[in-house]
Order: C-alpha cells, then sequence, then structure tokens
C-alpha cells in the first residue's frame, strides 16, 4: 500500500482515512481484497479507535464491506451503481454542456484552460505505461469536466457528482490503462473543446453519447478480463 504524506493540520483518523480511499480509489488495494484492522494498526502506527472511524466512514461511501464472522474487505465494484452515475452524469452534462456553449460570459480563460488541461494529457500519454502517471490521466480528466462545471458556476453539482462516484471512478481507473480508452478521452475532449468554440457542428448528444457507446464496450470486455473484480 503507498503511504502519502502527511497534510499540515491532519489528524491520525482523517491521515487513515485519506490514505485508504487513495489506494482504495487507485486500485492498490484491489476490490475483494481482505483487509486486517491489526495490520493497519502497524502501518500507521494508531490504535484501534482511529482506525476503526476511518474503516466506518469508508463503509459509509460503500467502499468497503464488513461481513460478520468473516472481515472486512473492499467492496466489489457495483455495476448497477456504475451505470447510475453514467446515467446521472449523461444527464447533467448535456445540460452543462448546452449551457457553456450558449453562455454570453467571456470564454478566453476558460478555453485557455481546457487547451492547457488537453495538452497536459497528451503530455504524459507517452509515458502512460506508470500506475502514477495513469493516475494523472485520470485526475486531469476529471479536471477538465471540473472546469466546465465551475465555468457555469455549479461547482457545487459537480461535488456531488463526484461524492457519489466512487464505484464509477473505480471503473475508469481500470479502464484507463487501455490504449483505444486513453485515445477515446483526447478524442472526446477535443470534440467538447471544439464545440464550444464554435468550430465544429457537432451536437451536444452526440458526444455524450459516444461516451455511453465506449462505457458499454468497456463494460463488457472488464468483466471479462477481472471478473473477480466485480459484484455478481
Amino acid at each position: 500500500m503507498k503511504l502519502l504524506e502527511p497534510e499540515k493540520n491532519e489528524s491520525i483518523k482523517q491521515n487513515i482515512y485519506r490514505n485508504l480511499k487513495y489506494n482504495i480509489m487507485s486500485l492498490t488495494l484491489k476490490p475483494g481484497e481482505k483487509i486486517s484492522e491489526s495490520e493497519l494498526q502497524k502501518l500507521f502506527n494508531a490504535s484501534k479507535s482511529p482506525i476503526r472511524e476511518a474503516l466506518a466512514k469508508l463503509k459509509e461511501e460503500n467502499l468497503i464491506d464488513v461481513i460478520p464472522q468473516k472481515g472486512t474487505f473492499i467492496s466489489k465494484i457495483n455495476l448497477k451503481l456504475v451505470e447510475s452515475t453514467l446515467f446521472i452524469r449523461k444527464v447533467v452534462e448535456n445540460e452543462v454542456l448546452f449551457l457553456a456553449k450558449t453562455s454570453k460570459k467571456d470564454k478566453l480563460e476558460f478555453i485557455k484552460n481546457l487547451d492547457k488541461n488537453f495538452l497536459e494529457m497528451k503530455s504524459i500519454i507517452s509515458i502512460c505505461k506508470k500506475t502514477e502517471n495513469l493516475l494523472n490521466l485520470f485526475d486531469l480528466d476529471k479536471e477538465f469536466h471540473k472546469i466546465i462545471f465551475n465555468f457555469i458556476d455549479k461547482a457545487e453539482v459537480w461535488d456531488i457528482i463526484s461524492s457519489s462516484s466512487t464505484h464509477y471512478e473505480r471503473f475508469r481507473v481500470l479502464e484507463t490503462p487501455e490504449l483505444n480508452n486513453i485515445l477515446f478521452i483526447l478524442e472526446q475532449h477535443q470534440r467538447i473543446i471544439d464545440l464550444l468554440k464554435g468550430t465544429n457542428e457537432d451536437n451536444i448528444s452526440s458526444i455524450r453519447d459516444l461516451h455511453v457507446k465506449n462505457f458499454t464496450n468497456s463494460f463488457e470486455n472488464l468483466v471479462q478480463k477481472y471478473p473477480d473484480y466485480f459484484l455478481k
């Protein structure tokens, strides 16, 4: 398990929670993997109390399962939750892209930020074999969408979607290493930028429908490739 540097004024409980969540979301701790409270106590040099408080919070977020007489496990990816998040994002982001495209606000800085994000994504593709680079790519993908939500003053909506997307985000981390998916992310982002610049004739629904189609293909491939990672 990778341990992150402590943050300023961070309590031991917060540090344990942040480390565990990072390792769960990055799939360093695999779906279905058993974790031990006693081993976590040794790892973090902590008592039972902050360990159990951190685990309780992760349980609330559906990231761990506590099974009586068996132990504590990293939750398997629930494809029903993944599909639900995809549905919410499809509906919400259609409206978000429409509001961004038709906004009368000055788009110069907004487009500049999207272009910068896009170039950063392109720059790490050639070295994306390493896990950390893949996670950076995934973070840039999320940041791209966050920029658009912020532009139309819907940052809180993005936060709500993100906080309820833990299973969807783990699925995305799992699918991102596939070359076709990396190239698809770039293609989709380029089309969104062109749409917002007014330099292409794509409609918003066609861009989102392309994303759903790609997800469906990934869905089938990944379930076959990693059957033990998914909730039956």
